[in-house]
């Protein structure tokens, strides 16, 4: 078995209305509200920890040509883990991005399995990443 190009870090939802979906998925899953509305675009169900569910505000209707829901998968270093994915049949489909813009705390890439499934690829750039999303979580939550 070859070595794996990186872990499971979250499972992402496109949605249309965080505040409806949140209050949906967090019912269905029983998962705690993490922090709501980050930057208006984000939501995270479930601790810091793979298994959590990250909602994602996106302004295109679902079409049968648009991912829904992918995961995203931790690496310790973008560039090489694009290459490993490409070399196993995978192809890249948009990035490196960095976010945000300035000081950024992440970056990604979005690749494609095989068969067209989009996932991302994504490296912490710096602790502050995490620090930065529990600051912004509410009190009650934190």
């Amino acid at each position: 078995m070859s070595t794996p190009v990186g872990t499971l870090r979250i499972f992402v939802l496109d949605v249309h209305d965080l505040d409806v979906t949140e209050r949906f998925w967090s019912a269905v899953t029983g998962l705690p509200v993490r922090y709501a509305g980050l930057d208006g675009r984000y939501t995270r169900l479930g601790a810091d920890t793979p298994g959590s569910i990250l909602l994602q505000l996106v302004p295109e209707a679902k079409d049968e040509r648009k991912n829904r829901a992918h995961l995203d998968l931790t690496v310790a270093d973008l560039g090489p883990a694009v290459e490993q994915v490409v070399a196993l049949g995978g192809r890249l489909v948009n990035g490196p991005i960095r976010l945000p813009a300035e000081d950024p705390d992440v970056e990604w890439a979005v690749v494609a399995d095989p068969s067209g499934n989009e996932f991302c690829l994504v490296r912490e750039l710096r602790q502050a990443s995490l620090e930065r999303a529990h600051r912004l979580m509410p009190p009650s939550v934190a």
